[in-house]
């Protein structure tokens, strides 16, 4: 086979144009010597090859990593995991519970940012709507710093409930809001929706959550992010809070980001919603019945208002998805 012959002090430069034009054969390792670096090619002739040293010349098969559990280990069926910080949260079907700990080594191997492998040890649980985890491999920690959109979340997994899988729907948000919004972010946990508005807007919001755990690492969370100024967390019941005057027909948009039930709380939280005030709330429905969970929005609003955009956030069962309604509040 042919190699591209370089001067070592131009070795990066030349490797970056040649992953750029697909000229580089990457199932072949690079070669280099005391002055020189070799790079495989797929083919010797090319445009950006003339006047250059190609040569006839050997090199060895590179030994390619597995990307997966499914090409290391041949599990298929292991659901898939959230990394949050340095800590990945896997779900182990019951088939694969005598191979955990291996399945644990393996994602250390395969994700080398991770410090942590933890499994979920059992269903969601309890007032505050946590999942108990257990380790399989790495340091024994459950607390960690997730990085997102600029910002930085302290968190602890067996203690509050927090979804990376939701940053999407956080830069969402966050491109629709205008400087000067009031906002109500409920069932806020550790307040990544109110922090991330913040962080680039210029907004006032109150974070409430009731999991005081979820509001100790809310109050540290807009201390650590800079925006004490911004977001406001207040600990306790949204049924309760939201009955506070200075709540009424306050704001101008509302998240209710509650992993349950956030579509039964419409009617205990529209009252604070001002005229054109946008809802973001977030419901599950059996396959084919998202129709049926927008009715259910629109009635339990109890104000004249319209779905104005509606997706799928993500599989949550076989049976089962989460989707996001956009209500516009119109009267």
């Amino acid at each position: 086979m042919y190699g591209l012959k370089v001067d070592k002090k131009s070795g990066e430069g030349t490797r970056k144009k040649l992953v750029e034009l697909d000229l580089m054969d990457n199932d072949y390792a690079i070669n280099s010597d005391e002055f020189s670096v070799f790079f495989p090619l797929l083919k010797k002739t090319h445009e950006y090859l003339k006047g250059k040293e190609v040569l006839k010349m050997d090199f060895e098969k590179r030994a390619l990593k597995p990307k997966t559990l499914a090409e290391s280990m041949g599990f298929t069926d292991v659901r898939s995991f959230d990394i949050i910080g340095d800590i990945a949260v896997i779900e182990i079907p019951e088939d694969a519970r005598q191979k955990e700990k291996e399945i644990g080594r393996e994602l250390l191997k395969l994700h080398k940012n991770l410090k942590t492998v933890l499994a979920k040890d059992s269903g969601v649980k309890g007032e505050y709507r946590v999942r108990g985890v257990r380790l399989l491999a790495g340091e024994d920690k459950t607390e960690t710093i997730h990085r997102e959109h600029g910002c930085k979340f302290k968190v602890d997994v067996s203690k509050v409930y927090f979804s990376p899988r939701l940053s999407h729907e956080r830069g969402r948000i966050l491109a629709q809001v205008k400087d000067g919004e009031h906002i109500l972010a409920l069932f806020s946990g550790v307040a990544p929706f109110p922090i991330v508005i913040a962080k680039e807007k210029d907004i006032f919001a109150y974070s409430v959550e009731l999991n005081p755990e979820g509001h100790r690492y809310a109050l540290e969370n807009v201390r650590l992010n800079k925006v004490e100024k911004r977001v406001v967390p207040v600990e306790g019941d949204v049924r309760e809070i939201l009955k506070e005057k200075k709540y009424h027909n306050w704001a101008d948009r509302i998240i209710m980001p509650l992993p349950k039930d956030a579509v039964g709380f419409l009617p205990f939280v529209s009252h604070a919603a001002r005229k054109g005030c946008i809802i973001h709330v977030y419901g599950f429905a059996k396959k084919g019945d998202v129709k049926v969970l927008g009715e259910k929005v629109l009635s339990l609003v109890g104000r004249p208002a319209e779905i104005v955009y509606a997706r799928k956030v993500r599989t949550y069962s076989p049976e089962t998805d989460q989707f996001v309604f956009d209500v516009k509040i119109i009267e």
